[in-house]
């Protein structure tokens, strides 16, 4: 990569830590990313942003490429480069959202090797171990489903939330093709913020969906399952309090 290419690369990286709004943001680490793949402070950021957008896989692709990068230099010197133990952290709150909290207990222990005295790896250690340790304490039972057939017999578990504009878009009560209709107004940005935070601590889960009644779906598709305290599925829609 010529030193030309570098500089544009910085410039567009330092652009898009400036920029407020999500999707511009995203355009400018993305263009970065372009002329310099492995730029540590864009890569960090763009996941972060696709984890706020919910998309937690490719959250996870952005993370697995700066724990892979031998050379982190290729970040921008003037720019803060995130730590293993951030990118671990970050990786793990992925893997949670997923409702892979075994995975995501293997990688804030390896966090916390670089950062043990941090309290935010040490919280979400203990949350893990709380989850991990509930579900392997819970009784569930596995059936091979028929087609068809109301699955009463199988407890819920998995960690498979709906997108963050699909909640956002029930939310402001209209389809998600109408949510561009009221940027600028800044009541999407609040709403989405809220949503991401709530996804993110695990407020919204089953036990706060409206199809959910003593432990058990209501949802046409799934009614009669038993559902955790700690999962969530693509059908989640918040109670109206929430």
């Amino acid at each position: 990569m010529s030193k030309e290419e570098k500089s544009v690369s910085k410039r567009w990286t330092a652009q898009g830590i400036r920029e407020t709004d999500p999707d511009r943001k995203m355009h400018y680490f993305t263009l970065a990313l372009e002329l310099n793949p492995y730029d540590a402070v864009a890569l960090n950021q763009k996941g972060m942003l696709h984890h706020r957008k919910g998309e937690f896989e490719k959250a996870i692709v952005c993370y697995d490429k700066l724990l892979n990068t031998a050379d982190t230099s290729a970040g921008n010197a003037e720019a803060v480069k995130p730590g293993s133990a951030a990118v671990l952290y970050n990786k793990s709150l992925a893997l949670r959202c997923l409702g892979k909290n075994e995975a995501a207990l293997n990688f804030v222990k390896k966090a916390l090797r670089y950062d043990p005295e941090n309290e935010k790896l040490k919280k979400l250690h203990e949350q893990l171990l709380m989850m991990t340790e509930d579900i392997r304490n819970t009784p569930v039972k596995r059936a091979l489903i028929e087609p068809g057939k109301i699955p009463v017999n199988v407890i819920y578990s998995d960690w498979q939330p709906p997108g963050v504009m699909t909640l956002l878009a029930h939310a402001m009560k209209c389809s998600q093709s109408d949510i561009k209709y009221y940027k600028g107004f800044g009541e999407d940005l609040i709403k989405e913020k809220a949503i991401q935070d709530k996804l993110s601590r695990h407020v919204y889960c089953c036990t706060v969906c409206t199809f959910q009644h003593k432990n058990v779906c209501r949802h046409s598709e799934s009614r009669g399952m038993a559902v955790s305290a700690t999962a969530i599925c693509r059908r989640f829609r918040p109670k109206e309090s929430l």
